[in-house]
Formats: structure tokens, sequence, C-alpha cells
């Protein structure tokens, strides 16, 4: 029982990793919705958040998860707002957004323990 606890992490940070790695580097080089220079930061945070976040444990650095993950919660913040407040979506829109963000913020309590 012990050594599942140990690696429970892994079923939440997989996901995790999966997801930004593939919608964040498409984001590379590129402006996200309008924003301008603020834009440009969306691709690298997503992508190379994710791959911070994978590195922490095998790397034996509690450090590059906590960056990865606020990161990523920093992303997801974002998100969360141009989604109900500048497009004026409901929350049905932002459910993913906020599980997203509910995990990065557990990595970045929890970290690599």
């Amino acid at each position: 029982m012990n050594i599942l606890n140990k690696y429970t992490h892994w079923f939440l940070r997989i996901p995790l990793i999966l997801t930004f790695i593939l919608h964040g580097y498409p984001k590379l080089g590129t402006s996200v919705a309008n924003l301008g220079f603020i834009g440009y930061l969306v691709g690298p945070f997503e992508f190379f958040g994710a791959i911070l976040i994978a590195l922490g444990p095998f790397l034996d650095k509690e450090i590059l998860t906590k960056v990865g993950s606020g990161m990523i919660a920093i992303i997801m913040v974002g998100a969360i707002y141009m989604h109900l407040v500048k497009w004026d979506d409901g929350f049905m829109d932002v459910e993913w957004q906020i599980l997203l963000l509910c995990v990065s913020a557990y990595l970045l309590i929890k970290s690599d323990n």
C-alpha cells in the first residue's frame, strides 16, 4: 500500500504533462487570442511548464515541479478569465480549465512528495 501512495501523483501528473505538451508545442512562437506580447508567452508557459513537471521527480528537484506547476496555473487563471470575462462564456465552458488549474495547484502545493 505504501508504494501505491508514493506513486499516485503520476495519475494526475501524466495527463497534465501530455495535455500541455500537445497543446503548448503548436503555440510556440505564435501569439494566442490577440493578446500581443502576453500571447507569445502562452505556448512557452504551457510547453516548458509541462517539461519541468515531468523532469522534477526524475532529477529529484522539487523546485522544477513547483515552477512548472506555477507556470501552468498562471495560464489557467488567464484562460478562465478570458472565457468568463472577455468572451462571456459560462461555467460549462471552463470546467476543463478549472480542473487543470486544480491539478496544477495540487502539484504546486504537494510537489513530488
